[in-house]
């Protein structure tokens, strides 16, 4: 590899800020560093919590998306796996009920 397709070393220069090293698609990274007050440090979906019905309903439709046309029994297979996958445990007669729910489109 040459010299001219290296990233570039951080700035030693007196400012103390980024250099062009310590930055990839114009984000800043700080690797090692503290988050500073009102950093966003952890993705932003993982702020918003979600009840269990709007999960099951994101299932639901997930499901319906990748396995509609199939038979009942196979997209209920598909929902106990994504509900297990998730950490809900819905009973039998609930999947049922689902499956049915997205064999009928």
């Amino acid at each position: 590899m040459s010299d001219a397709t290296r990233a570039p070393e951080p700035s030693t220069g007196p400012d103390g800020g980024a250099g062009a090293a310590d930055s990839v698609g114009g984000a800043v990274h700080r690797d090692g560093k503290p988050s500073q007050p009102g950093e966003q440090s952890a993705p932003a979906m993982d702020t918003h919590p979600t009840d269990d019905e709007a999960r099951i309903q994101g299932v639901v439709v997930q499901t319906r998306a990748d396995v509609g046309d199939k038979s009942e029994e196979r997209i209920a297979d598909v929902l106990r796996q994504r509900f297990d996958d998730i950490g809900l445990d819905l009973g039998d007669d609930r999947i049922r009920a689902l499956a049915a729910e997205v064999a009928a489109g």
